[in-house]
Formats: C-alpha cells, structure tokens, sequence
C-alpha cells in the first residue's frame, strides 16, 4: 500500500465511523427531541423580539449581543443533554431533572420575551397579568 492508499483508507473509516458516532448519538438524545427543539425555538423568539425591541427604543445592535445568544444557545442546550444523561444514566429516572432544568429555561426565556413584547407594544405585561389574577380571585 502506497501512503495516498493509506491516507484514502484512513478517510473512508473516518466518514463512516464519524456517521456511525452521529446517528449513535442522535439515538441516545432522541426522547428529549421537542424539548432541544423548544428551547431552541424559546432563544431564538426572544432574540427576534430583543432585536426588534432595541430597534424601537433606538438603541444598535451588536454582534455583541448576538455573540451573548449564541453562547447561551450552546449553553442552555449542553445543560439540556447532560441533565438528560445525569436523570437517565445515573439516576435512573427517579427525578424528572429534564423537565425541571427545561422548566427554568422555558420562564426565563418567556419572561424575556414579554418584557421585550412590552417594550415593543407599550404594555407591561406583568401588570396585565396581576390583573387578570385578580380578576379570577373575585
């Protein structure tokens, strides 16, 4: 064998072993599949209604701030798969740790994205809130 022979084998193995590792993987995090995917929707909400927010209160936008939604992107979804690995491989299931972190991002973000749909529409949507409580309590 020649060392280009070498080096072409080498990379058909990489190809087809690097496949076998994404779909291995894919397999492993398929249960949590719409919570990936409802984070990723919730960040991505909350950086369109951020972007258009600071467009109507005049303010710029930087690569900054979107360098910030980027990171917690990736933070945020490696918090989601390593609490589904920890629930999963070392507890067992007995604690639904998925589903408690998911919880947390999910009000943080929807908590978000009504301040910035405050600051786009003019209304404080906690004070509307407050309200409609109120109005149930009667």
């Amino acid at each position: 064998m020649t060392n280009e022979q070498i080096i072409q084998w080498c990379l058909y193995n990489l190809k087809q072993y690097g496949f076998y590792l994404l779909v291995s993987i894919t397999a492993v995090f398929a249960p949590i599949n719409s919570t990936i995917i409802t984070v990723f929707i919730l960040i991505l909400s909350d950086l369109i209604l951020g972007v258009y927010a600071a467009m109507k209160r005049g303010e710029e936008i930087t690569s900054a701030g979107l360098r910030r939604t980027i990171s917690k992107l990736f933070v945020y979804e490696m918090v989601v798969l390593t609490s589904f690995l920890g629930e999963t491989y070392l507890l067992g299931g007995i604690l639904p740790v998925v589903k408690l972190v998911a919880g947390v991002i999910g009000i943080t973000e929807i908590k978000s994205i009504l301040e910035n749909s405050g600051d786009i529409t003019g209304l404080n949507f906690k004070t509307v809130i407050k309200r409609l409580g109120s109005k149930n309590d009667k």
